[in-house]
């Protein structure tokens, strides 16, 4: 019942990841949480998964609209960690050319957040066009695509 473009696979391949078929534009926090200079200790650069079970078994995850957003696609689906971000920019042409008739592509220059923090202020994001990493604000908008295993 999952939809989403295939951006890993195992060496046999039967397992990997897709990436949704949709996006949004969402914080990684509100600014009211951002405010109140929480580590959540969202930390893996391999496991989004990881990271947003630990936002999302907090009793405020509601705060955190990113993965809030992830989440409610289904308990499979998550923001990816840094490094699964870097792996879906290394494959974005061939994940364009399914996004494409959707008119959902994933832009050269377009920032997504990753769920991977880096301190109470800020968290990781990845530029699409080289797989390139920065920090900011996590009460900035920013793309956000759900990620999902097989």
């Amino acid at each position: 019942g999952k939809q989403g473009v295939v951006f890993e696979v195992s060496d046999d391949g039967r397992h990997g990841k897709i990436v949704s078929l949709d996006q949004t534009r969402l914080p990684w926090c509100t600014t009211k949480q951002y405010k109140k200079d929480i580590v959540v200790g969202a930390s893996s650069t391999t496991d989004g998964k990881a990271n947003t079970d630990i936002v999302m078994s907090r009793s405020d995850s509601e705060v955190y609209p990113a993965f809030v957003w992830c989440r409610a696609k289904g308990r499979d689906w998550y923001l990816p960690a840094e490094d699964e971000l870097k792996s879906i920019s290394a494959a974005k042409e061939k994940i364009n050319v399914t996004l494409e008739r959707l008119g959902k592509i994933i832009g050269d220059y377009d920032l997504y957040w990753s769920s991977t923090e880096e301190n109470e202020f800020c968290a990781w994001l990845v530029n699409m066009r080289r797989g390139g990493t920065y920090y900011n604000s996590k009460n900035d908008d920013y793309y956000v695509r759900a990620v999902s295993a097989f």
